[in-house]
């Protein structure tokens, strides 16, 4: 559905209150990504995963608490105007490890993951045809030691997006052993499928809002079956975990019912 011109009134709640980030900001290499999906017909949501390459994961970059300020101002001439988002933020000291990361990743391409402690959305800037760029800024005295870095989209674009996928942050965050027909939630993440002709039916544990994404698997696909009460896949359309493929499901609170996992999205490379 197309976005609809509409008023736009207050928000719940206080809206104008300070933001508060999560202290890592997430950095995706654009020429690590194997996949990037696109934003909602209105332009601002992503719901589907951004895939990376195998063995390809995003880092995470320290943000002193209180320090980020995130930055979005339209500008150009008539015709041209654009959107340049960008985050600033400080990393305390100057470690060897910090001045290795500034050294070999000043020009590459990121895009910017954005997470709150509120738990709502997170928030991303740049794409892989505007990436963004990150700029170090040292300063050691009496008083601080500490360096400064600004990640901004390189051009004028789009403003800021919600990101409602998984983060490829780190290795996944358990292995689902081989002919295992029940998942048991760890945390939010990508789970490891291994080869097996197993039919997974139910994920136990977890919490309202929960987000896992299932990893396919070389050798024997496993598959995750559209069970009732349990795990709600579209169209009732099973999945066959084969290597390379990805699930993305979301758990809803169901009442006497129990948790249901509820599929987000699914990606099968062409």
């Amino acid at each position: 559905m197309t976005y609809i011109r509409k008023s736009v009134g207050r928000a719940p709640g206080n809206p104008g209150t300070g933001i508060l980030l999560r202290d890592v900001l997430v950095l995706l290499n654009t020429d690590d990504i194997e996949f990037m999906p696109s934003p909602d017909d209105k332009g601002v949501v992503i719901a589907d995963n951004i895939v990376m390459k195998p063995g390809r994961y995003g880092i995470g970059i320290y943000m002193t608490h209180g320090t980020a300020e995130v930055t979005s101002a339209a500008e150009g001439e008539t015709d041209q105007i654009g959107f340049t988002p960008s985050i600033k933020f400080n990393h305390p000291g100057n470690s060897q490890e910090l001045r290795e990361f500034k050294v070999n990743e000043l020009n590459s391409k990121f895009i910017g993951i954005m997470r709150y402690c509120s738990g709502k959305p997170a928030d991303l800037i740049g794409s892989i045809c505007n990436p963004c760029k990150i700029t170090p800024s040292y300063t050691g005295n009496n008083e601080s030691n500490t360096n400064e870095f600004t990640l901004s989209q390189i051009s004028k674009g789009d403003d800021i997006k919600i990101y409602k996928g998984t983060i490829p942050l780190e290795e996944p965050v358990t292995v689902v052993e081989a002919e295992e027909t029940v998942i048991t939630f760890v945390a939010e993440g990508q789970y490891q499928l291994s080869s097996g002709s197993a039919t997974i039916e139910q994920i136990e544990g977890g919490a309202h809002g929960a987000v896992i994404t299932l990893l396919g698997t070389p050798g024997t696909s496993p598959t995750i079956a559209n069970a009732t009460g349990k795990i709600l896949l579209r169209g009732g359309k099973a999945f066959t975990a084969a290597e390379g493929t990805q699930l993305t499901l979301r758990a809803f609170d169901a009442g006497e019912t129990g948790l249901i996992w509820i599929e987000q999205s699914r990606y099968i490379p062409a």
